[in-house]
């Protein structure tokens, strides 16, 4: 039961002026929560392809339901089954290079094929540029003369795993090391003089904590990028050439691929990258 001054007051909320002063308030109150509930929204989006998902995310996988192995194709972007693969945490920077210019690191994996590893050379020769090779084991060993052409031209190597297996992540320490000496040591000696095997790079970017330790234990520092061009899905020259043009930075390290199925797109991609690169101002160094 209200008391009269308790029914005065209620008189005076439920009667205008009072009430729209009310309504105006609790209208303000739903539209600002709103609003910092879509900006909170779109900065999550920002970060996930910023940085990628989880090292733990999963990958893509083909129409079968399995991980889609070297050399099949993978789902198209937007398609059911894809996803973007995860960024290493263990990232390497171009350093300083003691100029003014702004320097950028190449990377291709999954080679050397004779299909694409020599258009690609042939495209860094014309421009005077240099990158570095993630190169599987087996195809290495298929294909020395394509590696002794990498390190003849003054390109470095990076150990991609014999087989490109993505699970050495999760194997005991003993067996990863086992693995990852291995790799090195075949694709070191499959040249003459045996190559310096300078870097690391973990298949699909499925990385560890452990990992990374066992690979410094092997002599290899971890080698990441901070420019995917999502080459391997194909998604077309134009998407590849774009997603280089609006992510790279100085320092920037760009993944490509020479290997694990039609590479046909990257390679044009590449032959109208390095001319813009260079007017840009850019510089082609290794990662340090």
């Amino acid at each position: 039961m209200l008391t009269p001054r308790q029914r005065v007051i209620l008189r005076q909320i439920v009667s205008p002026p009072y009430i729209y002063r009310w309504a105006g308030l609790l209208t303000t109150i739903a539209l600002m929560t709103g609003v910092t509930a879509v900006v909170l929204s779109d900065v999550g989006a920002r970060q996930v392809l910023a940085t990628g998902p989880a090292v733990t995310a999963p990958a893509a996988v083909n129409a079968a339901g399995r991980p889609v192995r070297a050399g099949e194709d993978a789902p198209a972007r937007g398609m059911p089954g894809f996803a973007r693969p995860a960024i290493t945490s263990s990232l390497l920077t171009v350093t300083d290079t003691g100029t003014d210019r702004p320097a950028v690191a190449l990377t291709f994996d999954d080679g050397p094929t004779p299909e694409y590893t020599p258009e690609v050379l042939d495209i860094l020769a014309e421009y005077g540029a240099k990158a570095t090779f993630c190169m599987i084991g087996d195809q290495a060993l298929a294909h020395p003369e394509l590696v002794q052409r990498v390190i003849n031209e003054g390109h470095r190597l990076c150990d991609h795993t014999m087989t490109h297996d993505a699970t050495v992540g999760s194997n005991a320490q003993d067996l990863m090391s086992q693995q990852l000496q291995r790799s090195r040591t075949s694709l070191s000696e499959v040249v003459a003089p045996p190559a310096t095997i300078d870097y690391f790079r973990a298949p699909e970017g499925r990385w560890t904590p452990l990992l990374d330790e066992v690979a410094a234990q092997t002599g290899m520092r971890p080698l990441g990028w901070s420019v995917d061009t999502l080459d391997w899905t194909q998604p077309g020259t134009g998407a590849i050439v774009g997603s280089v043009q609006q992510g790279v930075h100085p320092g920037a390290v760009v993944l490509f691929h020479d290997g694990g199925g039609p590479r046909e797109q990257t390679v044009e991609a590449v032959r109208e990258l390095l001319p813009w690169l260079q007017e840009q101002g850019y510089q082609f160094v290794m990662p340090s």
